[in-house]
């Protein structure tokens, strides 16, 4: 499989959903417009890519999960309005153009993170999923929504992320909070709202956990890397931002060297918990080694 190609053919389908649902709020005008800038074009669309991939692996099909992997891609964008704000990052660059709050202000900016989380939990909510899914696997689904982005998930780990800038020094079980809960969290929650709605055995769904938990640290490690040594013409974003805001990572902790060290070990760790599955997420583990080369 040529997986540039793969990712690039299912960045398109969650983008060509993402603006079919995005659509019908036109009428909103400055809120919509605030909303669409953020959404539209989008980034790597990682974690639907991984929710759809994952579900495709189990059922052979993506199609009733995509509505499910657009509202994921909306909790992550809303987070990253939420953190690029003057009051938390105060960053001016994301996906290659002004941030949202540069653009529409700070109010707005706001207000269309917020409309983009409640707006994903509208979308996987809607009772027409009840003709493709048991009502008890979407109940869960919504519950692990929930749980994932609030103060046990992403906001606990942004909460944990800023309050730790102000620590006089940081340390290893810190991070990996700080790690598991800000990033890792959405990745769990792609991974397991496939395994829910594809209805795997808890032993399965266990395993795609571990892998996602691990993967998910190993991700945020890789970005702190590239945020330490890349540029924001090669990454379309601010660089420099953790040492800026004395942000608590591994690279800060153990050095650039040391860090890409631990990201390999972390996927090579991940991977392992899917073996006993043989081939069948092979492709979650060809985008996990895949992410690997952003650094090397």
């Amino acid at each position: 499989m040529n997986l540039e190609k793969y990712l690039k053919e299912k960045r398109e389908l969650v983008d060509s959903a993402i603006t079919a649902m995005v659509g019908p709020l036109k009428g909103s005008s400055v809120l919509y417009a605030a909303v669409s800038y953020s959404l539209t074009p989008g980034g790597k669309r990682l974690r639907p890519i991984l929710m759809l991939s994952t579900y495709n692996a189990i059922k052979g099909k993506e199609e009733p999960i995509i509505p499910f992997a657009c509202a994921i891609e909306m909790v992550h964008t809303y987070s990253l309005i939420h953190d690029d704000l003057p009051i938390v990052d105060n960053s001016d660059l994301r996906r290659g153009r002004a941030t949202a709050h540069k653009v529409y202000g700070s109010d707005m900016a706001l207000l269309a993170g917020d409309a983009l989380l409640s707006f994903a939990f509208e979308i996987i909510s809607n009772r027409l999923h009840l003709e493709k899914f048991r009502e008890s696997a979407l109940l869960a689904v919504i519950h692990e929504f929930g749980v994932a982005t609030g103060i046990r998930g992403l906001v606990g780990g942004q909460v944990m992320d800023i309050v730790s800038s102000n620590m006089g020094s940081i340390d290893k079980e810190t991070i990996l909070y700080i790690e598991e809960k800000k990033t890792a969290s959405l990745i769990s929650l792609a991974l397991r709202t496939a395994g829910i709605l594809g209805e795997v055995g808890e032993e399965e769904l266990k395993a795609l956990t571990d892998f996602s938990l691990e993967f998910g640290v190993s991700y945020q490690i890789i970005d702190d890397v590239l945020d330490a040594i890349s540029s924001p013409e090669v990454l379309g974003k601010d660089t420099g931002q953790d040492k800026k805001n004395r942000r608590a990572t591994f690279v800060a902790l153990y050095g650039v060297e040391e860090a890409k060290k631990m990201a390999n070990e972390c996927v090579q760790k991940g991977i392992g918990f899917l073996a006993p599955f043989g081939e069948k997420y092979k492709i979650l583990t060809d985008i996990a080694e895949y992410t690997l080369q952003r650094i090397k």
